[in-house]
């Protein structure tokens, strides 16, 4: 009995390992970039949302994996992997990152638009978009 009771403790604590470096999605992060994108063609610079370093934005649509996306940028989104995105079309995540390992996610719901373009790096010095007449969300050149 008191096996089958360490054995069970040893599973629960290596599960709750696995999952405990997972990141969330950042609520009030999410809210700050939902509102700023509710008037039609304002710029939001993104480096302007402080209170965590970060280096570089990865913004996924609906669907993309991460897997596929880490392997191809050379990146570690180990952290991110279930995050869900790859099943949901509700929202873009947007990946913040800091030498190349995600370090803070946000879920924008994409009722304010689709973010333009997905799937590369962006730099924090050029992360500066504007939502445009169509409703997209465009990376500002």
């Amino acid at each position: 009995m008191t096996k089958k009771i360490g054995i069970g403790l040893f599973l629960l604590v290596f599960a709750s390992c696995k999952f405990s470096n997972t990141l969330e999605s950042d609520k009030k992060l999410s809210t700050k970039i939902e509102t700023a994108f509710v008037a039609k063609d304002k710029k939001v610079d993104f480096s302007q949302f402080d209170g965590f370093n970060w280096n570089q934005l990865l913004i996924l649509g609906p669907y993309l994996a991460v897997g596929h996306i880490e392997k191809g940028l050379g990146l570690d989104l180990s952290n991110i992997k279930e995050n869900g995105i790859e099943y949901s079309d509700a929202f873009n995540l947007l990946i913040f990152i800091e030498n190349g390992k995600s370090i803070k996610i946000s879920e924008v719901s994409r009722s304010i638009g689709d973010f333009t373009p997905i799937g590369i790096l962006i730099d924090k010095n050029e992360a500066i978009f504007q939502k445009t007449a169509n409703g997209k969300i465009t990376l500002v050149k």
